[in-house]
């Protein structure tokens, strides 16, 4: 792949249901960062993950190897996990691989849809569960365009930190 110069980080969306439209906020989050304050600096957030749900089904060996190659997973979540809850599967290599230094994957969040009208109870506990935890961001949202507001400044953080690492290159008069 022809790169032009860029250090390249792979973010990894991982969207189970029908959230769609989220999907393109973080893609739309990730591709204003790249113009304002990545590429400025030669870095470039590339997202990837699948378009469709049901993708996961046939493909799960090499989603989940997509997975181990990304620096950092964004995990949207309204009520389900998708086919045999097998995102939720994802979920975890993603958990494992942040916590693994062999593995390029620094950072993973939890972007959790509002969802007022939820009464089934296993979902009204998985989303305490998600809500609840500390060894990861969580960003609550309840319209992709207040998501992809909160993930620009969590792709800004993450460009920030690329830099003080000692990645990319330095930018003229800018700061990330």
């Amino acid at each position: 792949m022809w790169n032009q110069g860029f250090d390249m980080y792979r973010v990894y969306l991982s969207a189970p249901g029908d959230l769609g439209r989220e999907h393109d906020a973080c893609r739309a989050a990730i591709s204003a960062v790249n113009e304002s304050d990545a590429m400025p600096r030669k870095i470039l957030l590339v997202s990837v993950g699948l378009r469709e749900a049901g993708q996961i089904v046939e493909s799960r060996s090499a989603v989940a190897e997509n997975v181990r190659q990304c620096t950092y997973f964004v995990q949207l979540f309204e009520d389900e996990w998708g086919p045999g809850n097998l995102y939720r599967k994802i979920f975890h290599v993603a958990e494992e691989c942040r916590d693994d230094a062999s593995f390029p994957m620094r950072a993973a969040i939890i972007c959790l849809k509002a969802a007022p009208h939820e009464t089934d109870p296993a979902t009204l506990a998985l989303r305490k569960e998600l809500q609840d935890r500390q060894d990861m961001r969580v960003l609550h949202f309840e319209k992709p365009d207040t998501l992809q507001e909160q993930l620009m400044e969590v792709c800004k953080g993450w460009v920030r930190e690329i830099v003080a690492a000692g990645g990319g290159a330095a930018a003229s008069g800018q700061t990330a």
